[in-house]
């Protein structure tokens, strides 16, 4: 029990390093992993593989501490979008994706315009 839970603080301690997106409520990757590492804690799976979760903590530890993208700088200042890191991360807001929810999506004005193209005929 001492391992499972020496485990489960050494993870905590690593995710207090990853910030949580205000804008990303219910949608943010860190949110995410807390609340699934408190559930395993909860379900005691901490002490049946201590292998998993010591391979979950190196690969945390390789993302919280930003290894994969000091080794591998980014050259460009856009994605594949064309938009900077920025703006991508306006448009994954939860009030930008609120907003276009609420606008009548694509689809449905490509239906809508056919099916008025019909009537006329």
């Amino acid at each position: 029990m001492a391992a499972a839970a020496g485990n489960y603080k050494r993870i905590l301690q690593l995710l207090e390093k990853w910030p949580v997106e205000e804008g990303k409520t219910g949608r943010d990757l860190g949110e995410f992993l807390r609340n699934k590492i408190n559930r395993a804690y909860k379900e005691n799976k901490f002490e049946t593989d201590f292998k998993y979760w010591d391979s979950q903590f190196l690969s945390l530890q390789h993302l919280v501490n930003n290894e994969y993208r000091n080794k591998y700088p980014r050259v460009l200042v856009s994605s594949a979008t064309g938009l900077t890191g920025e703006q991508c991360k306006l448009a994954l807001s939860n009030e930008f994706l609120q907003e276009v929810q609420e606008e009548k999506p694509f689809y449905k004005k490509i239906f809508s315009f056919r099916s008025n193209d019909k009537k006329d005929v």
